[in-house]
């Protein structure tokens, strides 16, 4: 049955114009709309088909491993390091001029820049506006939902108390705020009766011409945050090649990030206060109280122009108005691996025309963790150590020449960094294109770490306040957790070896990649490694992770599901202090109550084949002596939840798990003597692609990309159902 539902909703699925123009936005991330000082400009970018597959490399290589720029600093010497051998300079506040010379050493030929040739710039008659971080606005009113109808509702699951995370749904008690389609709907809840009080059209971005994606929001009071990425259509060039075939150049997107904040105390009329952007494709994002933290990626595609900084310095924008970020505000190492920029802004709700602070970094990030008063961000890097004669044996494997021999290089995994050998020859071996003038051979081991800048949180001021780094790759955002001013860490480590030999057009390259190890780490507040465990669970990589105060959980697995449990009481030491071996393993860790511990994840034999999904109640009562309290094995396959936690809603005080399924929505009630049963499972229509689950009171609402359909929790029966 779901095999032809999945036939069916593939046959079905046809992408629409603005899905077409955002995929073109996530291959080019280019800087738009850039001004000079004084003077607004908008950028005018063009682009020939290899940008696009160049734009394409930039985001798998981000997805696969993130690349990033590895620096250390001391606090007292505020002198960083690439490697522990190696000390540089990080520089803050440096001139347009010293970035300008850095971009451009760093450019590579000029054929796989973006054709700039002929570009024309045009003078926007906009208002021309001035960055001032602390500005005083005057407050706007702003009122509690809550005030009006104390109710019991179900919010997006978060990792960290206090700390808001975006979602597509949300809901304030009263109403359902829901972005389907390129639109944001607002719907009215009161039980059974549901009423559309109003649609914002997403995909218009400020008074510009330009088009826009929605891909999150906020919802605070009477306060209402966009979060969307920005695309500017450019004209494309068509003729007649040489060859007689007729040509057409592919479109160019330049693209940023812009949060669009609205006034949402009359529902019904939602009013636009201000759309703040700023160079780079979207990360992610917090919200701390009032304030919204967001944070881009930027990387720069074209030929720097030193007469034009926003070709290599990246934008902040106002209401489609932009200008390049102020240099005190940019920190840049003299080593960066890769011309990308993390860019991070604060926007207060109560300030909504005036972006509280920005800082960017020269590098990149990939995954995200926030508590109230740090935000870290993480990105994978590799390191290459050599031994042997590396004065010139270059192959096609590597590409590379190594000047020093037994050195170490680290090397951001993102376009431009150092090239992966060539694994597909099943002998593991690869013959040299190049010539080499030795026969000794060389040995270079690629070992993956995970670089971190943790950015300091003052009520909207950022600082960047420390970097470091840990041995291997994290899983995501649950792999990261600050506890009592330390900063936890749980990584997968997976070495491999590269061997050269002979010489010539004989000289050939061996490949032998090394059995994974997970690893623990403990951080304090200047990123250094205070304490660790290692070298856990070889031959198996990590599934999932949560911290829990002094507890640490993880679970690997390879054919059975490992359940480690770690005491991070001492932070110089911590200890495993169980590891319970289950068939299956568990992709979402969820604290329950006091003693349990909900895991989501798959049911595997004694083999280790894949079955069905899995509920598993843990007692963690006894740390020392972890048993699987519940488990219940589902005849279902697939779930959002496995990979994006804001997908379930898991509440002990009502006793229930809930998460859409396959085709459908389903929930689970939990006892803890008679363990899971299911409760509800909703098809709300067949070719309907099922978003989220909300519980108003004793309503529960399953909201499509099309439809809410509303059931009494009694007994979850229908009540009602509204088609956007």
């Amino acid at each position: 049955m779901f095999r032809d539902k999945y036939r069916a909703d593939n046959e079905k699925i046809k992408p629409d114009d603005a899905l077409l123009k955002y995929l073109s936005v996530r291959m080019s991330d280019a800087a738009a709309n850039g001004e000079q000082e004084p003077p607004v400009v908008r950028v005018s970018h063009k682009s020939r088909l290899l940008r696009g597959v160049a734009a394409l490399a930039a985001c798998l290589a981000l997805l696969v491993s993130g690349g990033g720029l590895y620096i250390v600093f001391d606090d007292e010497k505020k002198e960083p390091d690439v490697t522990a051998e190696e000390i540089i300079k990080v520089k803050t506040g440096i001139s347009y001029t010293e970035l300008f010379e850095l971009v451009k050493s760093m450019e590579p030929d000029t054929d796989d820049l973006v054709n700039d040739v002929g570009r024309k710039e045009s003078i926007s008659n906009g208002n021309q506006f001035e960055f001032k971080a602390n500005q005083a606005v005057p407050a706007q009113g702003n009122s509690d939902p809550q005030s009006v109808a104390l109710k019991d509702y179900s919010k997006t699951n978060i990792q960290v108390d206090g700390v808001d995370e975006a979602d597509i749904i949300k809901t304030d008690g009263n109403f359902i705020y829901a972005l389907s389609n390129g639109k944001l709907i607002i719907t009215s809840i009161d039980r059974a009766e549901m009423k559309k009080v109003s649609t914002i059209d997403c995909t218009k971005y400020a008074d510009k011409k330009d088009g826009s994606r929605p891909l999150e929001m906020y919802v605070n009071g009477d306060r209402l945050a966009v979060i969307k990425e920005v695309f500017d259509q450019r004209k494309t060039n068509t003729g007649t090649a040489e060859n007689g075939y007729a040509y057409r150049d592919m479109m160019w997107y330049s693209t940023h990030t812009s949060i669009a904040l609205y006034d949402i105390k009359d529902r019904s009329n939602p009013k636009l206060l201000s759309d703040l952007g700023q160079s780079g494709s979207y990360l992610s994002s917090r919200m701390v109280g009032k304030t919204l933290y967001f944070i881009s990626n930027h990387y720069i595609y074209e030929a720097a122009d030193k007469n034009k900084p926003e070709t290599f310095v990246p934008m902040l924008y106002k209401n489609g108005n932009g200008r390049v970020i102020g240099a005190d505000d940019i920190t840049v190492s003299v080593k960066p691996q890769s011309r990308q920029y993390i860019v991070v802004t604060a926007v207060d709700f109560d300030r909504p025309t005036e972006r509280v602070s920005s800082k960017t970094v020269f590098g990149c990030g990939s995954t995200i963790y926030a508590s109230t008063e740090n935000i870290l961000i993480a990105s994978g890097a590799q390191e290459i150590s050599t031994q042997g004669d590396t004065s010139d044996t270059t192959t096609a494997a590597t590409k590379e020449k190594s000047e020093t021999s037994g050195g170490t290089q680290s090397s951001a995994y993102s376009p431009g960094a150092q090239p992966q050998p060539d694994l597909t020859n099943t002998a593991g071996k690869v013959v040299a294109s190049e010539s080499s003038n030795s026969d000794k051979g060389r040995k270079a081991t690629y070992s993956f770490v995970t670089n971190l800048m943790r950015f300091s949180l003052d009520n909207g001021k950022i600082e960047l306040a420390a970097t470091g780094s840990v041995p291997g790759s994290l899983l995501n955002q649950f792999s990261m957790d600050e506890y009592n001013g330390h900063f936890r860490f749980v990584t997968t480590r997976s070495d491999y070896t590269e061997q050269i030999s002979g010489s010539g057009n004989q000289s050939t390259v061996s490949v032998s990649g090394g059995d994974t190890s997970n690893n623990l780490y403990v951080l304090n507040s200047k990123m250094e490694i205070v304490g660790r465990i290692e070298d856990v669970a070889k031959g198996e990589r990590v599934y999932s992770v949560r911290f829990s105060g002094d507890i640490g959980y993880f679970v690997t697995f390879r054919q059975v599901d490992p359940l480690f449990t770690v005491d991070l009481t001492d932070p110089a030491s911590p200890k495993i202090l169980s590891a319970l071996k289950i068939p299956g393993f568990s992709e979402y860790l969820h604290p329950y109550s006091d003693g349990l511990l909900f895991g989501l994840g798959k049911d595997a034999d004694e083999n280790g084949r894949v079955k069905g999904l899995k509920l598993s109640m843990f007692d963690v009562s006894d740390p020392a002596d972890v048993t699987e309290k519940h488990k219940l094995v589902l005849d279902k396959y697939w779930t959002d939840a496995s990979y994006n936690h804001k997908a379930i809603i898991v509440s002990p005080q009502r006793g229930l798990i809930a998460f859409p399924c396959d085709n459908t929505y389903v929930i689970y009630s939990y006892d803890k003597n008679a363990g899971f049963s299911k409760a509800a499972d909703f098809l709300i229509d067949e070719y309907n692609y099922i978003l989220r689950g909300i519980y108003i009171d004793d309503m529960f609402y399953v909201c499509s990309d099309t439809a809410i359909s509303a059931y009494s929790m009694d007994g979850y029966a229908k009540m009602a159902t509204l088609k956007y």
